[in-house]
């Protein structure tokens, strides 16, 4: 008779939500990958348009209307910079959270796995033996 780990099955659902917890984490990097990459190309736009207006204001060819195109534009660049620096802080707190998931669910699949070891050397010094 073959040595048959009595909690397989407990251990399958630990191995699994672990998985799961595993396949959470990296959504969650690269989605925050992706806001960074945003947050850049961002801040890149957002130095190209005040680069764009200094020059403007110091060849002195800015007409008003211009002046306040600028500005609007630059106000709206930065609303929307600020918006994806929270959504970044706030992925940021959900990458933690993920990871301490993580972390708390391999320390679960291992306790099983030592288990199912020190078992399975139980069973090797019983029929060992006999």
């Amino acid at each position: 008779m073959a040595f048959k780990f009595r909690l397989q099955a407990v251990q399958k659902v630990h191995q699994y939500q672990r998985d799961e917890e595993k396949q959470s984490l990296a959504q969650l990097l690269q989605k925050q990958s992706e806001i960074l990459e945003d947050i850049t190309r961002q801040q890149n736009e957002l130095a190209r348009i005040k680069g764009e207006r200094f020059q403007l204001l110091r060849s002195g060819n800015l007409q008003m209307g211009q002046l306040q195109h600028y500005s609007r534009f630059e106000t709206r660049l930065e609303k929307k910079l600020h918006e994806m620096l929270e959504q970044q802080n706030q992925l940021q707190f959900q990458v933690e959270a993920q990871r301490n998931a993580l972390i708390k669910s391999e320390q679960e699949v291992k306790k099983f796995e030592k288990l199912e070891e020190k078992q399975r050397e139980i069973y090797r010094k019983a029929h060992s033996e006999t």
